[in-house]
C-alpha cells in the first residue's frame, strides 16, 4: 500500500503553478491526471508525499494558490482506496 495526498485545482494554470512552488521549495510533488475516483472531468492533480503535505499546503496558501479539493488516499495498483477529504 502507498499512502498519498492529492490536490486538485480549478484550472491547469493553477496546477502548474502549484507544482512549480512545491518543487521550488525542494518538496516532492508531481502532476498526474485526476483519478476517476475523484472526478469524471479531465484535469491535473498534484500528488504529494503525506509527510510533506502540510508544508506544501502552507507554501501554496502563502502564494495564493488554493486547491479545489485536498484528499488523502491509499493507492493499491491503479486504484485509489480509503479516500478521505482533508479539511
Amino acid at each position: 500500500m502507498n499512502e498519498l495526498v492529492l490536490l486538485t485545482f480549478p484550472s491547469t494554470f493553477y496546477a502548474l503553478r502549484a507544482e512549480k512552488v512545491v518543487q521550488g521549495a525542494g518538496l516532492r510533488g508531481r502532476l498526474i491526471p485526476v483519478p476517476r475516483e475523484l472526478s469524471s472531468l479531465c484535469g491535473l492533480a498534484l500528488e504529494l508525499d503525506p509527510a510533506e503535505a502540510g508544508r506544501a499546503l502552507y507554501l501554496l496558501q502563502t502564494t495564493g494558490i488554493v486547491p479545489e479539493r485536498k484528499v488523502r488516499a491509499v493507492k493499491e495498483g491503479p486504484c485509489l482506496k480509503n479516500i478521505s477529504d482533508i479539511l
